[in-house]
């Protein structure tokens, strides 16, 4: 199967037991991984760099500490490609504890107030049109805290967003997640995502 997605995975300090889950994950996928170190700090800046890297026309990012479904960045893509005003497609994301033990399925059908209001919203395996997300990467590249979300809310600004009621992401529960990590550090609280 050729590849179809630009993906990045920044290594940063995770287990890296939960690394090689990660990518074992990935296996089969219609995917060209990128694997970056990752700024500590700087999860816009490293985002930024990810993005960057490989020519195909959508792209993707995954967390080593998650893992995800091969199968399910097929039918994204076919989505996407299906429907050109889309900009973005993602799926729902299972809860697994530390250990990789299922918590429950999210089901988040799309909701532009949800997704204003919520970084968990757009939180499972997301593809994402290149033309949408490159203009866009300098608002994100001095962010840690909500990155990801200032970054999907961009780009759904410039077209449609797909939601495709299925599992692609689980998202593994744990202490150390980075969200609850740069909350607690002396970076202060997550920055004003108001889009003008």
């Amino acid at each position: 199967m050729s590849a179809r997605i630009d993906v990045h995975l920044l290594t940063l300090d995770e287990p890296g037991h939960w690394r090689e889950e990660c990518l074992a994950s990935l296996a089969g996928a219609p995917i060209r991984l990128h694997l970056l170190p990752g700024l500590p700090g700087r999860v816009g800046q490293s985002r930024a760099e990810g993005f960057a890297r490989g020519t195909l026309p959508l792209v993707a990012c995954v967390d080593p500490d998650d893992r995800y479904e091969a199968a399910a960045f097929a039918p994204l893509a076919d989505a996407l490609e299906a429907c050109p005003s889309a900009v973005l497609a993602y799926t729902d994301e299972a809860l697994i504890d530390e250990d990789g033990r299922p918590l429950g399925v999210r089901r988040l059908a799309y909701s532009a107030f949800q997704h204003a209001h919520s970084a968990s919203h757009v939180h499972g395996l997301i593809v994402m049109r290149r033309s949408a997300v490159e203009p866009v990467l300098t608002r994100i590249a001095d962010l840690d805290a909500g990155a990801d979300w200032l970054l999907t809310r961009l780009v759904a600004r410039q077209g449609s967003v797909l939601h495709l009621p299925l599992v692609g992401r689980h998202w593994r529960q744990h202490p150390n997640q980075h969200h609850r990590r740069t909350r607690s550090t002396a970076l202060g609280s997550l920055p004003s995502l108001a889009i003008p």
